[in-house]
């Protein structure tokens, strides 16, 4: 089946938060880009000097039956197989151009051979199945305010997205990077829920610097590291991913009224933190 490649949809949040260069390479893409041009647009994204890119390569069910898997694929090979014509792969590929050492470190989670006790539900350990979630549906949000963030940890949302609306634009940034629900957001529906790691962080650039989020290279560079390092750590700890919903978020849908975060069909959220109490607080880079 021929799928659109509509590039009317770089254009809108959270899309146009991708690299300059990245969304300036897609211009050249007059249909849907083979998985043998994905090198090419995921190396136009700057990256860290310590950190490499798999390969991108067309996805043979054979090949990975033979290393044992998807994720076993990827580590062994150091090629991610790529089903063409395929938006849920596609954005699977901005966010390894984004966030390379988050995602190897995802990789590393998943195919670790003790990584502890398993679910018998699905074979995985906890830490796998926290990894899992993010890797579909991870979002990562910065602010300098702590107050704002108490708030989304509280499940507030209707105080932090609209009571505190001001405060949240000026000190507050989301990112996606999950690329299944990178892959919702085409065609959103009620209740899409990112899971979320809530970072404090002491500055963020302005908001005529948005283009760039989350950031310049140096701080997305910093931010991948960090962020991998949380995840090589969900090894040894609990850990809970923050709910936040995200037509909720301002930009990401039609939801400039007070009337939005009262319709019970946007927020189905208790406002009572599930957060275990013997849980650290984590909210600093």
């Amino acid at each position: 089946m021929t799928v659109s490649f509509e590039r009317e949809h770089f254009s809108r949040t959270p899309y146009r938060d991708f690299h300059p260069r990245f969304l300036s390479a897609l211009t050249a893409c007059p249909s849907f880009p083979a998985p043998e041009q994905y090198d090419r647009l995921a190396l136009s994204v700057p990256r860290a000097t310590d950190v490499q890119l798999p390969r991108f390569v067309t996805e043979n069910r054979a090949a990975l039956r033979q290393v044992g898997g998807y994720e076993q694929h990827v580590a062994q090979l150091r090629t991610v197989p790529t089903r063409p014509n395929h938006w849920h792969d596609f954005f699977n590929m901005a966010v390894w151009a984004h966030f390379p050492k988050l995602r190897w470190a995802l990789n590393s989670l998943h195919v670790d051979a003790e990584p502890g006790p398993k679910d018998f539900r699905n074979g995985r350990a906890p830490a796998q199945n926290l990894a899992a979630s993010f890797d579909e549906a991870g979002m990562v949000v910065l602010s300098t305010s702590l107050g704002i963030l108490e708030e989304l940890r509280a499940l507030r949302f209707k105080r932090a997205f609209w009571e505190r609306r001001d405060e949240l634009s000026r000190t507050t940034r989301f990112w996606v990077v999950g690329h299944g629900l990178l892959e919702s957001l085409l065609t959103p529906h009620p209740n899409l829920c990112a899971r979320s790691l809530l970072l404090r962080v002491p500055s963020l650039p302005t908001c005529d610097q948005q283009q760039e989020l989350p950031g310049s290279d140096a701080l997305r560079f910093e931010l991948d590291g960090r962020v991998a390092a949380r995840v090589r750590g969900w090894r040894g700890r609990r850990t809970v991913l923050d709910p936040v919903p995200v037509l909720a978020i301002p930009g990401y849908s039609d939801n400039d009224s007070a009337e939005f975060y009262e319709d019970p069909r946007n927020l189905r959220f208790v406002p009572v933190s599930r957060r275990p109490p013997d849980l650290d607080s984590d909210l600093d880079l």
